[in-house]
C-alpha cells in the first residue's frame, strides 16, 4: 500500500472499530477481501419493501449487531443470543451467525439467505433448500498456512528435543531435517489448501496437489483427482488434510493410504476430523510408519478426555484453532456480501449443497 493510502477496509466497514458509546472493539486490521469466483445464484436487489432485517445469531449477537448497525444504520440487525429463549421478529430477510438450526425457519418467516460464520458448513446443510446460503471464503487462508507452517517446522526442526533438553538443563547438539526437499501431499486443494501449497512451495517443498478432480494447473503442474489418491502419496513425507466434512472424505487417510506414504511420513490435520481412521492413525505412529500427527481437529469436538489421542507418541493436539474466526474479519465479510445481495450481484462463498461445501 502506497504511503497515506487509506486501507479498503474501512471502505468496508467505516465504523467497525469504534461503537456507540466510543467502545473499540478487538481484532487486527482488516486485509482487502478478494472478489469471489463463485457467480451460482443471484439474489434480489430489493429486499424489502421497508427497512431490511437481519437476524444475528450467536453468543455476541448484542455486540455484532451494534457493531454492523453502526456501519449500517439504514438495516436493522435483529440480535438473538438463543432460538430458543428468544424473543424473535416475525420475519426477516437473512441471517447472519453460526450454529442457525432449522427450526428458526418455522418460527421467522422470509428469511432467503443465511450467511454462515465458519467455512464448514456440514451442519447448515439441514436447513431450508430454498434458503440462499454463504459461507466464509477465502478468510482464513494465512492463519490456516500459519498454522500449517508451525507444525512442520516443529516437525523437521525436533523442537521436541529442545523442550525436553531445557527442562532437564542440558545442552547438546541433536539432528535436524529441512522442509526444502520434503515431498508434502495438500488433501484438498482448493482456495485455503491451495493457499498453503503456494506458501509450502515458495520454501522449496514439492507439492503434491489433491482435489476431487483432476486438473492441469496454467503453470502445467497436475491437480491430482480423488480417484487419484494413492498415487498423490506414493513415497510421500506427509499430507496435510484440508478436506471438508463429506461422504467421499469419511476416514480419507485410513490404513492403506498411510501405508503408501514414505516411512516417518507425518500428518497435519486441519480440516476435519472425520477425514482420519484415528484407529489407523495411533498403529501408524506406534509401528513407525508415522512419525508424528499434529491434529487442530478430531472426529468428535470437544475430543473427549478419555481419548487415546491425548496420551498416543506423537500426537499434537490443538482444539480447533487453525482457522480463528476474528470479529472484524467476520462481520467485514458479512457487509460486503450485503452489498452485493442488494446489487444484486454474485455473493461470495455461495454453497453447493450437492458437494457439501
Amino acid at each position: 500500500m502506497r504511503a497515506g493510502a487509506e486501507p479498503r477496509h474501512r471502505e468496508i466497514l467505516p465504523s467497525l472499530y469504534q461503537v456507540p458509546g466510543g467502545r473499540v472493539l478487538p481484532g487486527r486490521p482488516l486485509d482487502a477481501l478478494p472478489a469471489s469466483t463463485l457467480s451460482a445464484r443471484r439474489a434480489p436487489s430489493t429486499l424489502r419493501g421497508m427497512s431490511t432485517r437481519i437476524v444475528v445469531l450467536g453468543p455476541s449477537a448484542h455486540e455484532q449487531a451494534a457493531a454492523l448497525a453502526a456501519a449500517r444504520p439504514d438495516v436493522e440487525f435483529y440480535p438473538v443470543a438463543d432460538v430458543a429463549r428468544g424473543p424473535l421478529p416475525a420475519s426477516a430477510d437473512a441471517v447472519f451467525g453460526w450454529g442457525v438450526p432449522p427450526e428458526l425457519f418455522n418460527r421467522v418467516s422470509n428469511i432467503r439467505w443465511v450467511q454462515w460464520w465458519a467455512a464448514g458448513v456440514e451442519r447448515a446443510l439441514s436447513l431450508p433448500e430454498s434458503v440462499l446460503l454463504t459461507r466464509m471464503e477465502d478468510v482464513f487462508t494465512p492463519d490456516m498456512a500459519e498454522h500449517v507452517l508451525g507444525c512442520l517446522l516443529d516437525w523437521v526442526k525436533n523442537f521436541d528435543q529442545a523442550r525436553r533438553q531445557q527442562a532437564e538443563h542440558v545442552w547438546a547438539r541433536y539432528d535436524t531435517a529441512s522442509l526444502h526437499g520434503q515431498v508434502l501431499v495438500v488433501a484438498g486443494a482448493g482456495r485455503i489448501g491451495g493457499g498453503m501449497a503456494d506458501r509450502l512451495e515458495a520454501l522449496g517443498v514439492v507439492v503434491r496437489r489433491l482435489a476431487r478432480t483432476h486438473r492441469v494447473r496454467p503453470d502445467g503442474s497436475v491437480v491430482y483427482g480423488h480417484d487419484e489418491s494413492e498415487a498423490a502419496l506414493l513415497g510421500a513425507n506427509g499430507v496435510i488434510l484440508v478436506l471438508p466434512h463429506t461422504p467421499e472424505t469419511i476416514g480419507f487417510l485410513n490404513a492403506a493410504r498411510i501405508g503408501q506414504m514414505a516411512p516417518g511420513a507425518v500428518v497435519v490435520n486441519v480440516g476435519r476430523g472425520s477425514a482420519v481412521d484415528e484407529e489407523a492413525l495411533m498403529a501408524a505412529l506406534a509401528s513407525g510408519q508415522l512419525s508424528r500427527a499434529y491434529l487442530d481437529v478430531a472426529r468428535h469436538e470437544p475430543l473427549p478426555a478419555d481419548s487415546p489421542l491425548w496420551d498416543a507418541p506423537g500426537v499434537r493436539i490443538t482444539p480447533h484453532v487453525s482457522g480463528p474466526n476474528r470479529h472484524d474479519d467476520v462481520l467485514a465479510y458479512s457487509l460486503e456480501n450485503l452489498a452485493r445481495w442488494e446489487r444484486g450481484e454474485p455473493l461470495r462463498g455461495v454453497v453447493d449443497r450437492q458437494r457439501g461445501y
